[in-house]
């Protein structure tokens, strides 16, 4: 019995080794698991349902296979780079989409899971424009542009973040450990599991002068890693990729 999570693949056709090592996890990772969790950025970038790229389906085709011969459910929550991820996409690849923030009952333990943007507060112009590009009249406003305009928005959005996110310190992008309290406190659970920071790792976090625990699963670059919960332990497991 186990329950796997991952994050921030950032998948495109520019990194065709980290598809590869998706795959590659894939069929490794099938013994015994109870439940795959994707904690938001599998794609680089997303704008629509309606674009068909080979990655795309090649992914979709991968992820629903996992599903389907081993029985095994996929559950995803959005990331900031592929908050536009909908039903029909999540429906060709077998995965349940969850609300941003979910609470899970973990072999006994109540565990919250995120992608973790809404921890960075510190991160004030990005957390403006979350509240914007969140706002469902305008994804739908966006969605009924034409999907060669939405492409050339996306990547001019992407490409903006990235040069932002070179200046940026790391307390900005770093978690901000009072929400991070909250939630738990918010929500009761004694574990937070996310991603988006990109920094591998397990933090303690003192809530209401009880202990409890933080870990980013890390990303997909150089390496990758994942976390592994089992009715006894929560292992943070990192492999190279080739």
């Amino acid at each position: 019995m186990r329950t796997l999570f991952i994050a921030d693949l950032h998948l495109s056709e520019n990194n065709p080794q980290i598809t590869q090592a998706l795959f590659a996890f894939l069929k490794t990772e099938t013994s015994n698991v109870d439940a795959l969790y994707i904690l938001g950025d599998l794609f680089e970038v997303w704008i629509g349902d309606d674009e068909h790229t080979p990655l795309m389906d090649e992914v979709a085709q991968q992820l629903s296979h996992y599903h389907k011969k081993f029985n095994i459910p996929i559950y995803y929550i959005h990331g900031n780079r592929d908050f536009m991820i909908g039903r029909r996409y999540a429906k060709q690849a077998n995965m349940q989409l969850l609300a941003e923030h979910y609470k899970i009952d973990l072999y006994g333990q109540d565990v919250l899971i995120m992608h973790g943007d809404t921890l960075c507060l510190a991160d004030k112009n990005y957390q403006r424009l979350r509240k914007i590009i969140h706002n469902p009249l305008l994804q739908f406003i966006f969605n009924c542009l034409p999907l060669n305009f939405r492409k050339k928005i996306g990547w001019k959005i992407r490409t903006a973040s990235q040069a932002k996110k070179a200046y940026k310190k790391g307390h900005i992008m770093g978690v901000t450990e009072f929400e991070v309290e909250r939630l738990l406190c918010l929500f009761e659970c004694s574990l937070l599991i996310h991603g988006h920071t990109h920094k591998v790792g397990r933090y303690p976090v003192t809530c209401k002068n009880t202990n409890k625990l933080r870990i980013d699963v890390g990303d997909w670059f150089n390496q990758y890693s994942f976390v592994e919960v089992t009715p006894t332990s929560i292992d943070i497991i990192i492999r190279s990729i080739p």
